[in-house]
Order: C-alpha cells, then sequence, then structure tokens
C-alpha cells in the first residue's frame, strides 16, 4: 500500500475508482476534429466541463459549473482560460517531441495535454511528469494506456524539482515544451524556470493572475518584460464574475525562431 498519510491514502483510493475516467478523456481528446480543437466556445462550455472539474477550494470556483466538480479528470483549471490555451495548442506544438509537467498531482491536467499535444501535430517521443508524491491511479493508468496505445515512453520523476535526479534528466532528454505548476514560491518557480529555459521551445506557468498566488503572479510580470527579447507571451486569465477575485491563470512563452 502506498505509504501516505490516511486522508491522502483515501484520495488515492478515489482516482483508483475513478480511474476509466482517463481511457474515456483519451478517446474523447483523439475524437475530436481539428475545427473542434480552435473552437473556444464549444471546448469552454461543453468539452472540458464534460471532462471533469477539481473539487477541491471551491470557494474559488464559479458556482454555475457545480455539476463539473468532483468528476472525471479532476481539472484545476477555470474552462474560460483553459479553452482559448487548448485552441492555443492546437495551432503552435507541431513537432513537438517532448513534455515534461512540474508538478502534476493528481494528473489530469497532464494527462489532458499530452493528450492534446499527441492529437495535434506534435511528434512525441517522451512524456514526463514530476512530482514528489507517489504516482497516482490516474498516472498509473494513463502510463499502462500509453505503453499499450502509442510509441511514446512515459516517465514519471518522484522528486522535487530540485533534486539532481530531475536536473540531470533535464540535460539529458532537453524537454521541448514544459509545464510549470510545482513550487509556487517566487524562488521555487523561478528555478523551474531557469532549470528548462536553455531547452524549451514554450514554457507555461500556471497561477500567473491570482490572488492566492502572488508570487507565481509577480514572477510572470518579471518574465514578460525579461524574456521579451527572445520569447513571445500569451495570456489566458479571463475571470468569471461570479467568483469574488482572481486566480488560477495561465501564462505561455514560445521561442522566436532564430
Amino acid at each position: 500500500m502506498l505509504n501516505v498519510p490516511q486522508a491522502q491514502a483515501d484520495r488515492y483510493q478515489r482516482f483508483a475508482d475513478l480511474s476509466d475516467s482517463v481511457g474515456e478523456a483519451v478517446d474523447a481528446i483523439a475524437g475530436l476534429s481539428a475545427a473542434e480543437r480552435t473552437d473556444v466556445a464549444f471546448l469552454e462550455r461543453e468539452f472540458i466541463p464534460a471532462l471533469g472539474l477539481n473539487d477541491e477550494l471551491l470557494r474559488e470556483q464559479p458556482p454555475e459549473l457545480s455539476t463539473s466538480f468532483g468528476k472525471g479528470l479532476h481539472l484545476w483549471q477555470y474552462p474560460s482560460q483553459l479553452a482559448p490555451y487548448l485552441a492555443w495548442l492546437a495551432r503552435n506544438v507541431s513537432g513537438v517531441s517532448s513534455y515534461m509537467e512540474i508538478g502534476c498531482r493528481w494528473g489530469g491536467m497532464f494527462i489532458l495535454v499530452a493528450e492534446w499535444l499527441r492529437n495535434s501535430g506534435a511528434d512525441l517521443k517522451t512524456v514526463i511528469a514530476v512530482d514528489p508524491i507517489d504516482p497516482t491511479p490516474f498516472i498509473t493508468t494513463y502510463f499502462e494506456l500509453l505503453r499499450e496505445r502509442a510509441e511514446i515512453e512515459p516517465v514519471y520523476l518522484q522528486a522535487f524539482s530540485t533534486a539532481p535526479v530531475v536536473s540531470a534528466y533535464v540535460d539529458r532528454v532537453k524537454p521541448e515544451f514544459v509545464f510549470i505548476d510545482g513550487d509556487h514560491s517566487l524562488r521555487g518557480a523561478m528555478l523551474d524556470h531557469l532549470l528548462v529555459r536553455a531547452h524549451a521551445r514554450i514554457i507555461v506557468h500556471h497561477d500567473v493572475h491570482s490572488q492566492a498566488c502572488p508570487d507565481t503572479t509577480l514572477l510572470w510580470t518579471a518574465l514578460k518584460e525579461f524574456e521579451a527579447p527572445i520569447f513571445d507571451t500569451f495570456e489566458f486569465t479571463s475571470q468569471y464574475p461570479s467568483v469574488g477575485g482572481s486566480f488560477l491563470g495561465i501564462g505561455a512563452m514560445k521561442r522566436r525562431s532564430a
């Protein structure tokens, strides 16, 4: 049995009971047409809520989406932000061969983005999830599916991103697309950015417009200026009026061609 506290063990069991959601999501993503992958209204109002949304810190979640809370992939995202981000990815990931997510937690976002890349013109050879917790049932199920269905190497690095095993892997694989959602301190998020900056074509930061995460919000503001000579930046930060405040936010950087 996993060596985790009881509350987390209960959570693991819950995701084990929901593991069929992984295959269902993989099939649903594969079934989208090219037009649907860039249809922001469809993705926001229909597709993303159907995949299932997070049920934690519900005070930060729009109540109008309550029928999707605690279901499926448990995506901790606002559909109003995630939809245009996915549409942007569909137009910008051609040829990407490796995807790394720093801070994958339960794994829903990792699964969604990896499959989005696989169905949007990327040439994925490797997907890497980094997190200090044990691989969750979602991650385990997804890796089994990848081994059965695709010639993609799935890698789980159970470690903090500052661990030598992670930097050694980054130096060896040189991941082209990295999603940063790990340590939310200013120092931690900056170190994650510097860890992959030399290699990545696309770097995406999470929680870039959030009153709950002032350090990552500040870092994104700084990175937009400091990285302007090398990267183009794109923001997906739409908020819901029904929520009292600003939360989450996705910031993407794409390296300019030489």
